[in-house]
């Protein structure tokens, strides 16, 4: 080491511990290196080359700020001087490293200090707290977004409690500007010509210009921000300046101005074949409004709404209050079974490899979001059978392919029952395609239903195979969860391995009716998950355009794993536009809600280059219809074989 104090023993001499000492040093994560006093690095672990990407001889016998770069040496530069002063200290910070990139660390800086009090260098020592820092970040956007959610509870209780609607306006405004630290809030009425809107509720600080019973002309802002209210779309202004939807003429920034309003989000109530109301916060400042506020303010405005309707009808009052009780109740409930349930699939899935664990995971949790969905969409009365079958075999060919044959009469699961049966359905196609019949090309997969006697219903699953299939050796624990799910059904289950595959009987004793109805299948949003589907996105430039952060993070994943490069995320429509406008792109994947603006305007720009892309939503119906779409959580394998389509 570059300094020792001389010191040995009879059993260990000073050259074999410090042999010993560089191996545990070349062993460990984190940056150890010895500086001296001319800022040179006289030793550097093996973590330097992992960093840099340079052999550490090319770094040894360095000035620091040959090393790092201008921009971190001038970070770290009132650091080095101390500890050069023979100050021992540990700090952190984001430091853009040349060669490294921007890295959030902890250092620690001990000074070397000889027995004459000189001081000849300094060790170091710097952990990469990137990752924690962006769970720390991540924590705290959540603890703000409860803090709101709580704010909402005890807005919703408080209005609960007003019998004027101009005091329950004023209230929720109030709540808005406080909770997001703005100036002003106010809520308006649309006249019924769409053009003028009285302002019936606001919140100001003390000397701000006031709105209130006040009519305006909703164009004297700018028309382009208005047809954007009317259309249904909250509009988001950093400032008004700059923004083409409020500076295109002096007149609208002379309003603003009157009103020392710089930067807003507006949330827009659409009731019925037009814009009923509004909700805005404003600010005197430009300010970039995050995804989880503009997300805020269209809850409250939401929430006024209904508190003032309520406050001017007692029959609405009592209607509101009932629907809302009952809404925040089943939402409440449906919310913790669906987290009791995925984290019970978390704890008891086998792990036997990340991947494995994935994969399976994935997929039982994607078959609860399909059942999800097909209750969504009949407003949880429940779910036609055939299309819980349809939606679970259909990346094996269900509806494309005569390898899977459905056949039975309509039947309706009600929606206690779906999540449970539909976790069956999922393991035993998870099966099938593993091996079973499914496994090849040669088998085939047939599912019939039909009442008996007693009103039950019996659902045959059969698999034909050429290959023989044996049965398992050991019951996993897919089969466990079958059985467990169909004992929640109320089911008897029984299963019969023959030479040619398995025959599954599945009694159904209640939770399931006859039902007349016929089922519409959604279009395939895109073709079935193929060997080599990822193969065509191999050096594709894949623009990703998600505005949630971990998901994006998940996407971009994905993607470079199948070679293809990513562009973006981005989490907006303006940085979308501006990353299609000047890179090079071949495909793209759409979320189709940013921050509760449609991404319509992105896909038009790729339409426009001819760019093919795929939608990814979360939404059962997303009322788009010009290019494929996939709903979350969607299978890897799914989504390189949409976009590589």
């Amino acid at each position: 080491m570059p300094h020792d104090d001389g010191a040995s023993t009879e059993t260990e001499p000073p050259r074999g511990r410090e042999a010993f000492s560089s191996a545990m040093a070349d062993a460990v994560p984190i940056l150890i290196a010895y500086v001296d006093r001319e800022e040179r690095y006289r030793f550097v672990n093996r973590a330097y080359e992992r960093w840099f990407g340079i052999d550490r001889s090319q770094i040894e016998g360095r000035t620091l700020n040959e090393v790092l770069g201008e921009v971190a040496y001038g970070r770290l530069r009132a650091h080095v001087s101390r500890a050069l002063a023979g100050e021992t200290l540990t700090f952190e910070g984001e430091i853009d490293y040349q060669g490294a990139g921007p890295r959030h660390i902890e250092a620690s800086y001990v000074p070397d200090i000889a027995p004459d009090g000189a001081v000849l260098g300094y060790y170091v020592l710097v952990a990469d707290i990137s990752a924690r820092k962006a769970v720390e970040q991540e924590l705290a956007r959540l603890l703000d977004s409860e803090r709101r959610r709580a704010g909402l509870l005890e807005l919703g209780r408080q209005l609960r409690e007003e019998t004027d609607p101009l005091s329950a306006a004023d209230r929720a405004c109030e709540l808005v500007a406080r909770q997001l630290g703005a100036p002003r809030a106010g809520y308006a009425e649309v006249q019924p010509d769409g053009l003028m809107a009285l302002h019936i509720g606001e919140w100001i600080e003390p000397d701000m210009p006031s709105l209130a019973g006040s009519l305006r002309e909703l164009d004297g802002f700018g028309p382009g921000m208005a047809a954007q209210l009317r259309a249904g779309g909250q509009v988001i202004i950093s400032d008004v300046t700059r923004d083409p939807l409020t500076n295109t003429d002096p007149a609208f920034l002379a309003a603003y101005e009157a009103l020392r309003i710089r930067s807003f989000v507006t949330a827009p109530l659409i009731k019925g074949p037009r814009m009923a109301a509004y909700i805005y916060v404003a600010q005197d400042v430009a300010r970039a409004w995050t995804a989880d506020e503009s997300a805020f303010v269209a809850d409250v405005a939401e929430l006024v709404w209904i508190a003032v309707e309520r406050a001017r009808s007692d029959a609405a009052l009592k209607r509101a209050e009932d629907t809302e009780r009952l809404l925040i109740r089943e939402v409440d409930h449906r919310a913790k079974n669906v987290l009791a349930v995925v984290q019970s699939l978390a704890q008891l899935t086998p792990f036997v490899d990340k991947r494995q664990y994935v994969e399976a995971l994935s997929g039982r949790i994607g078959s609860l979001a399909r059942s999800h969905s097909l209750l969504s969409t009949s407003r949880w009365t429940g779910v036609r059978l055939d299309a819980l079958l349809h939606q679970e075999l259909e990346p094996y060919g269900a509806g494309s392919d005569d390898r899977v044959l459905l056949s039975g009469p309509p039947v309706l699961i009600q929606a206690q029952a779906a999540q449970s049966l539909g976790l069956v359905l999922h393991e035993l196609a998870t099966n099938a395609s593993k091996y079973g019949a499914l496994a090849d090309v040669t088998g085939a997969l047939s599912v019939s239903w039909a009442w008996d006697a007693a009103r039950r219903l019996i659902l045959i699953w059969r698999e034909a195979s050429a290959q023989v299939v044996s049965p398992p050796s050991h019951k996993g624990f897919g089969s466990t969860l079958i059985t467990q799910a169909a004992k929640q059904l109320g089911a008897r289950i029984e299963q019969d391995w023959r030479p040619e595959g398995l025959t599954c009987r599945l009694t159904i004793a209640k939770g399931a009716l006859p039902c007349e109805a016929e089922t519409v299948f959604p279009s395939p949003a895109a073709p079935g998950p193929a060997p080599d589907g990822g193969q065509t996105l191999r050096d594709q430039r894949v623009l990703v355009v998600e505005d949630e952060a971990l998901v994006a993070m998940d996407l971009a994943r994905v993607l470079a794993q199948a070679g293809a490069q990513v562009v973006g995320p981005a989490g907006s429509i303006e940085e979308a536009l501006d990353l299609i406008a000047s890179m090079e792109i071949d495909r793209a994947v759409l979320d189709v809600n940013l921050g509760g603006r449609i991404v319509t305007p992105v896909a038009q720009a790729l339409s426009a280059r001819a760019i093919p892309f795929v939608y990814l939503t979360g939404y059962q119906e997303p009322g788009v219809s010009d290019g494929p779409v996939l709903r979350k959580p969607a299978a890897a394998e799914l989504l390189l074989s949409a976009l590589g389509g």
